[in-house]
């Protein structure tokens, strides 16, 4: 079971990182998990969000591979249930030998070939959270989904 983590740029709220970091350490006990950071594009005052959104896009395309199945975070997405995104998680992991990769955007969201080449679209909240909190919120979710699938008390 492999899964990889993709976003742009670092985590810049030192808080925020050092959760983040914890919750990859726990999901690190249960499959091969990855990280991939992107270099994020330049906040200059030249650069319009959708050029920034294109340029990550084109990015994130190049760092995927073949036969991955991907996951794309988009508030238009499908809400799950915690439990309900732990057998999607299980069914992904067990029927894509070349893994799954878990894309979150950056602050302007992901590009449209981004999503057209995403298998699935997963919203985390109707609500709007910035992409570094989406990023701990996401992992938790994984983490509480690894935990039910193997029926251990992190979801209670």
């Amino acid at each position: 079971m492999k899964l990889t983590i993709l976003w742009p740029g670092k985590t810049r709220d030192r808080r925020l990182a050092g959760m983040i970091e914890e919750y990859l350490e726990k999901i690190r006990r249960y499959c091969k998990l990855d990280v991939m950071e992107i270099r994020e594009e330049g906040r200059s005052s030249g650069t319009v969000p959708r050029a920034r959104i294109e340029k990550e896009g084109r990015k994130i395309l190049k760092a995927c591979r073949p036969g991955e199945m991907r996951v794309a975070l988009d508030e238009r997405g499908k809400e799950m249930t915690s439990e309900e995104f732990a057998a999607f998680l299980g069914r992904a992991l067990e029927r894509t030998p070349a893994g799954v990769k878990l894309i979150i955007g950056g602050p302007y969201g992901l590009s449209n070939e981004v999503m057209k080449e995403s298998e699935h679209r997963w919203a985390l909240s109707k609500l709007t959270l910035t992409h570094e909190t989406a990023r701990l919120v996401a992992l938790d979710q994984v983490y509480r989904a690894f935990t039910i699938m193997k029926g251990e008390p992190y979801h209670h």
